[in-house]
């Protein structure tokens, strides 16, 4: 029945053309990285308690999405039928495996939270993000890369996500020596999640001489988001105990938070690469992603705290 839904949607893909099928692409992968974009300029520019919130979904989420692609190892619906075309740009973006679908996910955690925050009070904007949670899943269905488990799966799994960080949030606004225990918690979690990833054996199916997945990717990939996960779990809990930036601050201010903090983000993206000399790939990936996420969250907000404080006593001197 899964297959059969994509092959009636793969019709209309075709008949709609290369055109239909490059909008499809660049919408599916905006929706996805708007969704990554919005938690960090929440939390670093505007609300900030509900860009922690969004930021902590994320990072369990993201980490989840991974694992359990690798606990089920589920390949890509071309694979499986050979009837399915996938569009063939989408392809970039759609390797590994396929369960659940990571853009689905992404977009349900971001908009779904909004959406959940505007529940019973501000009914067109849950209206608003739900839609854009759901094109979401619909455009990868479009592009044959996922089936409806994939993207129903993705969905669910954001949907659990976010009462459970807002629970786990609420209690440690009660006490926040309890943030302490929380981090022995997703240290334990982390460990043996990574302990699992690297001995679990995977498929190792070939067609034409190649693997049809490669596990070490796989993992590799795991291990990335693992990194960025803890990274900004950590980093969120550091800067709660020694930074606590506030997000009430000109309109100037929050456009350089944003401009500076995602350069900051590219630059270290790229800078780590070259830290694979010193690590294997799969360490440096969880390298990578935990200096970027511990970046992001507690390194970030105490320089910009840090400058915004200098130049208003700058200014403060100046105005005497």
């Amino acid at each position: 029945m899964d297959i059969e839904i994509l092959l009636i949607l793969q019709e209309l893909r075709f008949m709609l053309g290369s055109a239909g099928e490059w909008i499809a692409i660049n919408l599916s992968d905006a929706l996805a990285a708007l969704a990554i974009v919005i938690p960090f300029v929440l939390f670093w520019c505007f609300n900030k308690r509900k860009g922690q919130l969004m930021l902590a979904v994320f990072a369990g989420s993201l980490m989840i999405n991974q694992l359990l692609k690798l606990a089920c190892a589920v390949y890509r619906p071309w694979i499986r039928d050979p009837r399915v075309k996938p569009g063939k740009q989408s392809l970039r973006t759609a390797t590994g495996y396929s369960f659940p679908s990571s853009h689905t996910q992404l977009a349900a955690t971001a908009y779904g939270d909004l959406a959940f925050e505007g529940k019973g009070t501000k009914v067109s904007q849950s209206i608003f993000f739900l839609s854009l949670m759901f094109l979401a899943g619909f455009l990868r269905l479009y592009l044959g890369v996922h089936t409806p488990q994939d993207v129903i799966v993705g969905m669910a799994t954001a949907f659990i996500m976010i009462p459970v960080c807002e629970k786990v949030f609420t209690i440690l606004a009660v006490d926040r020596k309890r943030d302490l225990w929380a981090a022995v918690l997703y240290t334990g979690f982390v460990i043996a999640s990574i302990v699992y990833a690297l001995n679990k054996s995977y498929p190792m199916d070939m067609a034409d001489g190649h693997l049809l997945v490669d596990p070490l990717e796989m993992v590799q990939d795991f291990m990335l988001s693992c990194g960025l996960s803890y990274g900004i779990v950590m980093g969120g809990i550091l800067e709660h105990r020694f930074v606590r930036f506030e997000t009430d601050c000109t309109k100037k201010e929050k456009v350089l938070r944003a401009i500076t903090g995602f350069m900051m983000i590219g630059a270290l993206y790229v800078a780590t690469k070259f830290t694979a000399v010193i690590f294997t790939d799969l360490y440096n990936a969880l390298f990578r992603g935990w200096l970027i996420g511990f970046a992001a969250v507690f390194v970030h907000p105490l320089l910009f705290k840090k400058f915004e404080e200098r130049k208003a006593l700058k200014d403060k001197k100046e105005e005497d």
